[in-house]
């Protein structure tokens, strides 16, 4: 039994937590260079993925579907949309899937579970600065509308880390207790996609079908207020932006609250 004994309070785990901050990071750094490593391509990866999604996402919805991206060229909605979503897929499906990576390390050592976990999270954000930059060279020539709202767009992914740890703590937690989970999530995943502004616009959705998606969907206000200040140069709409930023907190705290309530038997279990 390697997990210290007896329950922290929040006040105790965080303090611990920024003790390890270092751990964290140097989570990070391993998982970025095992993600790359003996791959052809290396951090070529992240433009040809989203890159490749666009093409299919462009002739599937925008040429055969016809829809629209809400006043823009559909190809430019679509990689605005694309590159934090592909962000969030990456580091929800590899943030849930790290206590298995770090098996050995777990059974073994003592330290907070979660810095495993949000140094997955965290080696993702070398690829989507790698998207952010493939947007600001291709967006323009896909139609794009140049604007001083481009720097908003970091900022704006910072809520959207919190929801991806908040939900790769989950499912790492369960996944250590149930295998199952480790299978669920990618179906759960596809539909969450589909569940997203990311194929369609916001704006392709009715008024009261909208506030239905963003008050479900802690991902949805974020993507359409990314996509909003990439390619047509506007403002996010506070309403939406505000209801998801406070889910994708509210969250990260369920998904740390799960994760520390699970902790003490997962050197055990997993």
């Amino acid at each position: 039994m390697v997990d210290a004994a007896g329950r922290k309070g929040l006040g105790e785990t965080l303090r611990e937590l920024w003790a390890f901050r270092d751990t964290t990071m140097a989570f990070a750094e391993r998982d970025v260079r095992i993600k790359y490593k003996q791959t052809a391509l290396g951090i070529g990866w992240a433009i040809l993925q989203p890159v490749a999604t666009v093409a299919i996402f462009a002739f599937a919805f925008g040429h055969v579907s016809h829809i629209s991206g809400a006043g823009v060229p559909y190809a430019a909605f679509a990689l605005s949309a694309l590159v934090p979503w592909t962000f969030l897929q990456t580091a929800v499906t590899f943030s849930a899937e790290s206590l298995l990576t770090q098996v050995s390390l777990v059974r073994k050592v003592y330290f907070p579970r979660e810095t495993v976990v949000l140094g997955a999270v965290l080696a993702c954000v070398l690829d989507l600065g790698i998207g952010l930059i493939l947007f600001v060279v291709a967006g323009p020539a896909l139609g794009a509308q140049v604007s001083v709202t481009w720097l908003l767009a970091p900022i704006l992914t910072i809520p959207l880390l919190a929801l991806a740890a908040g939900v790769g703590l989950i499912f790492a937690g369960l996944t250590a207790y149930y295998r199952d989970a480790r299978y669920a999530l990618p179906f759960l995943v596809q539909l969450w996609l589909f569940a997203s502004p990311v194929a369609y616009p916001l704006s392709f959705l009715s008024p009261s079908a909208r506030w239905v998606v963003v008050a479900l969907n802690p991902a949805a206000g974020v993507l359409d207020s990314i996509s909003r200040v990439l390619t047509a140069g506007t403002l996010p709409t506070p309403a939406y932006l505000s209801v998801s930023v406070a889910g994708c907190l509210v969250t990260l705290l369920v998904g740390y609250t799960v994760l520390k309530r699970l902790e003490p038997r997962i050197a055990d279990v997993i």
